[in-house]
């Protein structure tokens, strides 16, 4: 069947082997992202995407060149496929330059595949999130800098543009005859949200929970995300969403506007909302050439540190302020940012706190004893926790100075019962961590991996340390406090906007000790502890609960939709 790629342009065909009778899921989004692929790869003549890749869907799906040992195994498997050229024998002929749509590797292709798998299931379960992101930038970097510059067709003529009667566009504006789903009959309100990624983070969290708990009779969700990753999350919103589009996975850097662009054109959206998504941001000069009533919202969490210096608040009122209806930030502290530094108007921000879901993180729903049964500590132990990335802005390396000073003062003070600490996450700095402990002989610290459900952690602890060199309104606070566990905090970004005074540390040296200082009386005093976990619940179900977040957002949405 032919597929109108471009008006006036060659014409693309899809081909087939082997389909079964009922076509996968998302493969009319899966026949959407071919055709972008090959409008935006034109050195290759097709594009195939191997039945085979739905039998494991939990691998990024991405776009690798297909030699010709694997395309002979593929065609003869069963494939969807597209082609510039018309296919014969049903689309069985090797075609010269092909991708491939591949969860990392063709599984089964070549005779090494399987061994190559193992490893990459290995690094799989040995790398975080983060280090798989780091590896990842450096290999693109790495790309980046070897790959030689593309000559334009004006360098290479170097003709003047004065002098020409016709031009060339600089970009390109295609009108696909894909029929992808409308919703422009429907009474529902498109709307994108543009992600970095699926991953675990505050931010993400948020959008995952913004997109569940939007009424699907009201809006149609479309969601993109910026980086190549595993998106845990995308099952958690798939039954929620109309389309989940992983840019990385079938398009160049160069073409992200234009296919911005192409979504907000033929899926009718009138409602943009970024989530730290950076792609988006780089693409919205592109968008509000086409869609000046377009309503963007942006949602703002943290002012960075150096290296990157300010984050995404500062490059979102430094370069794309003009392109934006409103701000959406977490804390008072980010909106005195942009009022102070950038003089944007109060009417362009509004407050919304994140806040948490005081019905799923409360205590009498989770059982005690979980994390302390399956890492062996004592049910009597004083249990002490760190809750986070392994991270340079985590300070996770402070949490152990502390915990070395804690364990001395509990020797001196003569308590027979035990004194352990508990450090849950994962990330770059986990080998140095490990050395840290294995030099801190004399103090019990543990380690467990990163949870989904982290409710049984701050079920178990008696108290949490959060030695951060830098935040936004951490969601560990909100969970902790929900949970009545006591935590205490450096007082960075808008920390106390939440938590107390007295559970507040000062960001400077000597951290460790003035983390220990503040936190001794809760360890000798439970019922110190107890109370001061009944104060934080109360605090959180009366002013930050998740139905005032979305409530709110819910209202900023229609006030923007009432603007266009």
């Amino acid at each position: 069947m032919p597929i109108s790629a471009v008006k006036g342009g060659n014409d693309f065909y899809f081909n087939y082997a082997q389909l079964p009778e009922q076509a996968p899921d998302g493969a009319s989004n899966l026949l959407e992202q071919m055709t972008w692929a090959l409008l935006t790869h034109p050195d290759y003549d097709q594009v195939i995407w191997p039945l085979s890749n739905s039998i494991d869907n939990s691998r990024p799906l991405c776009l690798v060149p297909l030699k010709n040992h694997g395309r002979r195994s593929v065609m003869a498997s069963g494939f969807i496929g597209l082609s510039r050229n018309e296919p014969h024998d049903s689309g069985r002929s090797p075609i010269p330059k092909t991708l491939c749509f591949s969860h990392a590797l063709i599984a089964g292709k070549t005779q090494h595949t399987s061994a190559r798998l193992s490893l990459s299931r290995h690094l799989k379960n040995k790398l975080s999130p983060e280090q798989k992101s780091f590896l990842k930038r450096k290999a693109d970097a790495l790309r980046e800098l070897m790959t030689p510059p593309k000559i334009t067709r004006t360098q290479a003529t170097e003709y003047p543009l004065a002098l020409a009667k016709s031009w060339h566009a600089e970009f390109i504006r295609p009108d696909l005859a894909l029929n992808p789903k409308l919703t422009v009959h429907e009474p529902r309100i498109p709307v994108l949200i543009a992600t970095h990624w699926l991953e675990l983070g505050g931010a993400e969290k948020f959008a995952v929970d913004l997109v569940k708990a939007l009424p699907k009779e009201r809006y149609a969700v479309y969601v993109t995300t910026d980086i190549a990753s595993f998106n845990h999350w995308q099952t958690d919103i798939i039954e929620h969403v109309e389309a989940v589009f992983h840019l990385p996975g079938f398009l160049p850097d160069h073409a992200v506007p234009v296919f911005y662009e192409y979504l907000i054109r033929s899926r009718h959206i009138r409602l943009l909302h970024l989530h730290h998504a950076a792609r988006a941001y780089d693409a919205l000069r592109h968008i509000r050439r086409f869609h000046p009533r377009l309503q963007i919202l942006d949602s703002l969490h943290i002012v960075e540190l150096p290296p990157n210096d300010g984050g995404y608040a500062e490059a979102s009122a430094r370069r794309f302020e003009a392109f934006i209806n409103h701000h959406h930030v977490i804390s008072q502290f980010l909106k005195n940012f942009l009022t102070q530094r950038w003089q944007i108007q109060d009417n362009k921000i509004s407050v919304i706190y994140l806040n948490v879901d005081s019905h799923y993180f409360d205590p009498e729903r989770v059982a005690k004893g979980q994390i302390r049964h399956a890492l062996n500590i004592p049910d009597q132990a004083c249990l002490v926790g760190f809750l986070g990335r392994f991270s340079a802005q985590k300070q996770p390396l402070k949490f152990i100075e502390a915990a070395q000073l804690l364990q001395q003062r509990w020797q001196q003070s003569g308590a027979t019962r035990p004194l352990v600490f508990l450090m849950v996450g994962s990330g770059l700095l986990e080998s140095e961590i490990k050395r840290a402990i294995r030099r801190a002989r004399g103090t019990t610290i543990l380690l467990h991996p990163q949870l989904q459900d982290t409710r049984p952690v701050y079920r178990d602890c008696d108290v949490l340390m959060m030695p951060s060199a830098n935040e936004g309104l951490a969601l560990v606070s909100y969970e902790a406090m929900a949970m009545q566990t006591p935590i205490f905090f450096t007082d960075v970004g808008a920390q106390s906007e939440l938590l107390p005074a007295e559970f507040l540390i000062d960001n400077s040296a000597p951290l460790a000790k003035k983390f220990a200082d503040a936190m001794w009386p809760y360890l000798i005093d439970a019922e110190k502890r107890r109370h001061a976990g009944v104060t934080m619940r109360r605090h959180i179900c009366e002013h930050h609960t998740h139905e005032q977040t979305i409530s709110q957002l819910l209202a900023l949405y229609e006030h923007l939709l009432s603007q266009a």
